[in-house]
């Protein structure tokens, strides 16, 4: 409802008014508004914002903003990039949207599929939304002793595995390539590509064969599968990944796996509405050898 209030304006958010409170008209908490107005403006940007930045776009001196600030930060709804001293929004608000997130249609139509997959490969599936990386908003986790675990909320960073993968072969390629220039490629393991050109040859490989994979990339010893979910305007608006030991998501598995995890990514995209998808081809098993 805070958000719906946030946005109403004029007869709308007179009408509001009139039905939270018939007799009076609602009086806003000024530290909470400015709060409020903080969370909005940082979300507005993907790298975040430094303290001068948000002093002149919300008109609030840089003594207030430091200290909201400070107390998002102490509750972990913001976080501060020590090299850019740019803000951002923090992993605590990715907990209290989890709640939320759970009722969207895609995480609803999202979850048999999950646990289809995960019953038929034996290994955890996940589904991503984008934002600033990727944030885990359902799973259904293996059975198996030795899995991967996937806690609603946890966010995987830029440029982590086969979902970010996914989400940034479906970007502009100026803006993907504006990216990769900003500093060097994160090691998160020997395995991991680091090197822009054949990062960016890879993004190539993932939009021909409609999905992507990691190769103990970002975590030794686990190996995973990604593909695009795609709503009615043709928008890549979640992944469907499984994700799980190397010693049994084998390379020989692999291509099976992603035709899996494609059909089951195309079967919510249909749901959706993305009357562009069509059925997993045959050159999905051959793609996921390296073809």
């Amino acid at each position: 409802m805070a958000n719906v209030a946030a946005q109403a304006t004029g007869a709308t958010r007179a009408r509001l008014r009139g039905t939270l409170h018939p007799r009076r008209a609602v009086r806003l908490v000024p530290a909470v508004d400015r709060t409020v107005r903080v969370l909005r403006a940082l979300a507005m940007g993907s790298d975040g914002a430094r303290l001068s930045d948000l002093s002149r776009t919300l008109r609030l001196s840089k003594s207030t903003l430091s200290e909201l600030l400070a107390t998002l930060a102490h509750h972990g709804l913001v976080e501060r990039d020590d090299g850019s001293r740019a803000y951002r929004l923090g992993p605590a608000l990715l907990e209290l949207g989890s709640a939320a997130l759970r009722r969207l249609d895609v995480v609803q139509l999202a979850r048999p599929h999950l646990v289809q997959l995960r019953d038929t490969i034996g290994e955890t599936a996940v589904l991503h939304i984008p934002t600033n990386g990727a944030v885990i908003v359902e799973r259904a986790e293996s059975y198996h002793d030795l899995k991967v675990v996937a806690p609603l909320g946890h966010r995987l960073p830029p440029l982590a595995g086969a979902v970010a993968k996914v989400f940034l072969a479906h970007r502009p390629l100026k803006e993907v390539a504006a990216r990769l220039r900003r500093g060097p490629l994160p090691a998160f393991t020997p395995r991991a590509i680091t090197d822009p050109p054949r990062y960016l040859e890879e993004l190539a490989r993932v939009r021909r064969r409609g999905f992507a994979t990691d190769d103990e990339e970002y975590l030794p010893g686990v190996r995973a599968v990604s593909a695009p979910v795609h709503d009615a305007r043709g928008r890549v608006v979640a992944t469907v990944t499984v994700v799980g030991s190397s010693t049994r998501l084998t390379r020989a598995r692999l291509a099976g796996v992603a035709a899996a995890v494609t059909s089951a990514a195309q079967a919510i995209s249909r749901r959706l509405g993305a009357s562009a998808v069509s059925p997993p081809s045959e050159r999905t098993a051959v793609a996921a050898h390296g073809g």
